[in-house]
């Protein structure tokens, strides 16, 4: 099920009203991480098998095509990415009763965002909507 709850934030990326639980924003916080890691890394192994890579600089005309492709793929799908990260960042405050506005400190202080989300959200309903946990049972 752990894909299931990417594809649910994935699906909801226009939602800013809601509640997410703890299990949908971790796991899409990990699987967005592995997914770009992977992609960045693929460049990175492209880049030093190219030779563009020689441990001082880095000459992007050696990179070649399939090193190119793997730099776009990341910069497409980090791109795409961004906005159902912040919805389900959005969602997952105010399952805590916080207003959607502290995921700003995605911005300049994440920290702060990912230690409100390890905690448990309100087990009742809250101005943001009923429990998510309680609507899955």
């Amino acid at each position: 099920m752990t894909i299931g709850w990417f594809m649910k934030a994935l699906t909801q990326y226009a939602d800013f009203h809601s509640r997410a639980r703890r299990r949908e924003f971790w796991w899409f916080v990990l699987i967005q991480w592995f997914v770009i890691g992977f992609l960045v890394a693929m460049f990175a192994v492209m880049a030093v098998q190219s030779g563009a890579l020689d441990g001082t600089t880095l000459d992007v005309g050696e990179i070649g095509v399939s090193g190119w492709i793997f730099y776009i793929a990341a910069l497409v799908v980090s791109l795409g990415l961004v906005v159902p990260y912040l919805a389900v960042t959005v969602r997952r405050m105010h399952d805590s009763g916080r207003s959607g506005w502290w995921a700003i400190f995605l911005l300049f202080l994440p920290i702060v965002v990912w230690i409100i989300a390890l905690f448990d959200g309100d087990a009742q309903p809250n101005k943001y909507g009923p429990d998510p946990k309680e609507l899955e049972r």
